[in-house]
């Protein structure tokens, strides 16, 4: 699995991936539960742009401009997801936009956000740090002066505490997950087999996710420039305790630009 091919996240999020993480992102109460929890922190303005980087098919976004946000984007490389949140939006008659782009390089205006949100361990896909670092960078771009990032992390204390190599769960009556997983250098590089029970194997995929230190992310952000760097531990919005994976147990992480 150290051989994954690093641009997996190219192709690794399509239909079959809302099968696989539905119990995640498929959840209309638990993206419910994650905006509360992101409306209590952030405090946002209503008419304040946000913009949710790797926001797949806009779960967030869309909840938030259900909620009277005014100016809320979304962007994600998957042409899959950017479509499926675009219809809904229509569907819905929200003015959420979504934006297909590579989150190091959206080509977005600088300074046009007040707040920026990376939700659902959307963060760590690269081996290279200096990939991870160019979003960050791009984000710091794009924040107005006294903006905000907030990161939603794996949390690393609680996955070497319950760390598992092999896992598996039923998405629903005819589909089965099998992950294997191998832990080295703070990176998780996990296998995905996923196995119809009338079509047999559908899908079968290497990915790669970093898990982060709160030193290690902190010293990340302050060196791109941000500033006020905040972190909460034990993140867990799942309504029923189960394996969630990445998604068990999270931290929170919210910096700021500074001004000037």
């Amino acid at each position: 699995m150290e051989e994954t091919e690093p641009d997996w996240w190219k192709r690794l999020f399509d239909e079959t991936y809302l099968v696989t993480d539905a119990r995640s992102v498929c959840d209309e109460a638990l993206t419910a539960r994650e905006v509360d929890f992101l409306e209590g922190i952030l405090k946002p303005e209503k008419t304040g742009p946000i913009l949710d980087i790797c926001g797949g098919q806009g779960r967030h976004a869309l909840e938030l401009s259900r909620r009277g946000y005014a100016d809320v984007s979304v962007v994600d490389y998957s042409e899959f997801l950017i479509d499926l949140g675009r219809r809904r939006s229509q569907h819905e008659g929200l003015d959420t936009r979504f934006i297909r782009c590579d989150a190091r390089d959206t080509k977005l205006p600088s300074g046009r956000f007040m707040v920026i949100i990376v939700m659902a361990g959307s963060f760590g896909y690269f081996v290279d740090e200096n990939e991870n670092r160019k979003i960050l960078r791009e984000a710091f771009r794009l924040l107005r002066p006294g903006g905000r990032l907030l990161l939603d992390l794996p949390s690393r204390d609680y996955i070497l505490k319950h760390f598992s190599a092999r896992t598996w769960h039923e998405a629903d009556t005819d589909t089965v997950v099998c992950r294997q997983r191998k832990l080295q250098d703070d990176i998780i590089y996990s296998r995905e087999m996923v196995i119809s029970k009338r079509k047999g194997l559908i899908r079968d995929e290497d990915y790669f996710i970093r898990l982060y230190t709160q030193e290690a992310i902190t010293d990340m952000l302050s060196a791109v420039g941000f500033g006020d760097i905040r972190v909460q531990m034990d993140f867990s919005p799942h309504g029923k305790n189960g394996d969630y994976g990445c998604m068990t147990n999270r931290m929170i992480v919210i910096a700021t630009k500074k001004n000037g």
